[in-house]
């Protein structure tokens, strides 16, 4: 079981690497759209849905990433094939493409923001909006295109913050594995996921109060924000874990998939991007950071 995580870990850790640094934009946006159709497929598998209801979550969910894509596609490719034979195209449905494009992504980060704060503690306390046929049909939509949107989106407009922030994710994860492995005692929800611990919070804040340090020393970051960083990133990750593992006990099952050996699903792993990354791309576009 060790080795094949360590070996499932190389590899994705390889294949982000080659397209986040090394190869065009288009390759990074395709890792990501390849993703999130897995991240889809494993929620919809969570949610147990079926017929219609599947082909409405797929619709919904979708329809925003494939615009988008096309957008991408012609903005790298458009040259190719001479679209100004084209002047309807080019004049009209473009221009209404990117508009698109352009007022989605903040529009879904914001709704994002509302599903998080409101929704999600609807559904841990309750536990009737998950369940609801009518409403989960939406989760794909509210839960992992607004992530994917804005991972992109980031992208292309400042990869070095969204580089810090998927490491911060990946150290709050960690400081919380460690941490919580050798120290937990106070369980944070326990009836939901026995091994989310306070001292696994602090152990996970305290790996990126480490990381925005050496950050600071090398100018690259305002020790303030920084600090503030690491609260939303260490707390907005476990808020995310707590979620799918949630929403895995309502459909009694352990692993959100097996497609990744030795680490269960894809949203097993990256849970905790789900929250982080649409709400930080909401506040950092609205406080000018990008």
């Amino acid at each position: 079981m060790l080795k094949q995580r360590i070996q499932s870990s190389i590899i994705m850790f390889g294949l982000f690497s080659l397209t986040y640094f090394f190869l065009d934009y288009i390759f990074f946006e395709i890792l990501v759209l390849t993703v999130g159709g897995f991240l889809l497929f494993e929620l919809s598998r969570i949610l147990k849905l079926h017929n219609l209801s599947l082909i409405l979550f797929w619709f919904l969910a979708s329809t925003p990433l494939f615009i988008y894509s096309i957008a991408t596609f012609i903005s790298n490719f458009g040259n190719f094939f001479n679209l100004s034979e084209y002047p309807y195209f080019t004049n009209t449905l473009y221009p209404l493409i990117t508009d698109f494009v352009s007022l989605s992504i903040p529009y879904l980060a914001s709704l994002s923001l509302i599903f998080w704060l409101f929704i999600v503690p609807l559904d841990i306390f309750y536990k009737k909006v998950s369940s609801n046929p009518l409403v989960k049909v939406f989760y794909g939509l509210f839960l992992i295109t607004p992530m994917l949107l804005s991972i992109m989106s980031f992208f292309g407009t400042n990869k070095n913050i969204l580089l810090i922030i998927i490491l911060m994710i990946w150290f709050a994860d960690i400081g919380a594995y460690f941490s919580g492995k050798r120290f937990g005692r106070i369980q944070i929800v326990k009836t939901i996921s026995p091994g989310k611990t306070f001292e696994g919070l602090v152990g996970g804040f305290l790996s990126n109060v480490i990381f925005i340090s050496s950050l600071y020393f090398l100018g690259f970051l305002n020790i303030f924000d920084g600090i503030l960083l690491a609260i939303l990133v260490t707390s907005l990750s476990l808020y995310g874990d707590i979620y799918e593992s949630f929403l895995k006990r309502m459909a009694k099952i352990k692993d959100s998939s097996n497609l990744i050996p030795g680490h269960g699903g894809f949203l097993d792993r990256l849970d905790s991007f789900c929250p982080t990354i649409p709400i930080l791309y909401f506040l950092l576009s609205a406080f000018g950071y990008l």
